[in-house]
C-alpha cells in the first residue's frame, strides 16, 4: 500500500488544512486517488439520505462509488469513520457560510444563537442523512480520532469567529466548548426522537445565555 493510500492519521490542524485545500486523502495523493476518495464519501452521504444510518454499508458504498470494496477499506476502516468524515465536511461547509459575512447580533450570545439556528435548521432538510451522521459521531472509535479532533477544532474556530474575537481567552474557550458539547448532546436527543429542532434551539438558547452571562452577554 502506498503512503497516499494509507488510512488518514493527520492531526486536527493537518486534516482541516487538507480538507480546505482539496488535498484529501493526503498531500501526496494523485488526482485519481482524490477523486476516488471524494466519490466514496459522496456515495456514503447519498445512501444516508436514501435510507439513513442502516443503509450505509461498505459493500453498497463500493458499488455506488464504482470502486473495489478493498479500496473503501483502505481509506475508511468502518462506516462510522467514513460518516464522521462526512460530518466534518458538512460542518466545514457551515463554517464557511459565515466566514466573510457580518453576523447579526449585539452580544456574543445573540450572534452564537443566530449561527446555531441557521445551522440547526439545515438538519430538517435531510433528516435521514443528518441522523446518520450524528449516530456515527456517537459510535465512532479511536480509528476516527483525527476526524473527531478536527471536528472539535472546527467548532471552536466557528464559534470564536461568531463572537468576534481573534484571540480567545481561557474563559471564552471554555464557554465555546460547553456550547459545542450542548449542541451535540441536543442533536443526539434529536436523533433519538426525544426532542424536536425547535426544542433543540430552546435548549441551546438557555445554555448560551447561562454560559455567556458571566462573560458580559
Amino acid at each position: 500500500m502506498s503512503s497516499a493510500e494509507e488510512p488518514l492519521t493527520a492531526g486536527r490542524d493537518g486534516l482541516l488544512s487538507l480538507l480546505r485545500n482539496g488535498q484529501l486523502p493526503s498531500r501526496g495523493a494523485k488526482a485519481p486517488q482524490r477523486e476516488r476518495y471524494q466519490r466514496i464519501v459522496a456515495a456514503a452521504m447519498e445512501l444516508a439520505s436514501e435510507g439513513g444510518y442502516d443503509a450505509v454499508q461498505m459493500r453498497a458504498i463500493a458499488d455506488r462509488a464504482g470502486v473495489a470494496l478493498g479500496t473503501v477499506y483502505r481509506y475508511f476502516p468502518s462506516k462510522n469513520h467514513m460518516l464522521v468524515m462526512g460530518l466534518l465536511m458538512v460542518f466545514e461547509g457551515m463554517r464557511s457560510r459565515f466566514e466573510d459575512v457580518a453576523i447579526p447580533g449585539d452580544t456574543p450570545s445573540e450572534r452564537i444563537l443566530f449561527v446555531l439556528r441557521k445551522n440547526t435548521e439545515v438538519l430538517e432538510k435531510d433528516r435521514p442523512r443528518y441522523e446518520a451522521l450524528v449516530r456515527a459521531f456517537m459510535f465512532a472509535d479511536a480509528s476516527a480520532s483525527a476526524e473527531l479532533d478536527a471536528f472539535g477544532a472546527l467548532m471552536t474556530e466557528m464559534f470564536a469567529k461568531t463572537i468576534g474575537v481573534e484571540h480567545i481567552s481561557d474563559d471564552q474557550l471554555n464557554a465555546i466548548r460547553v456550547i459545542g458539547d450542548v449542541w451535540m448532546s441536543s442533536l443526539v436527543s434529536w436523533v433519538a426522537g426525544r426532542i424536536s429542532v425547535e426544542e433543540v434551539m430552546a435548549h441551546l438558547g438557555l445554555a448560551v445565555r447561562l454560559v455567556f452571562r458571566r462573560l458580559g452577554g
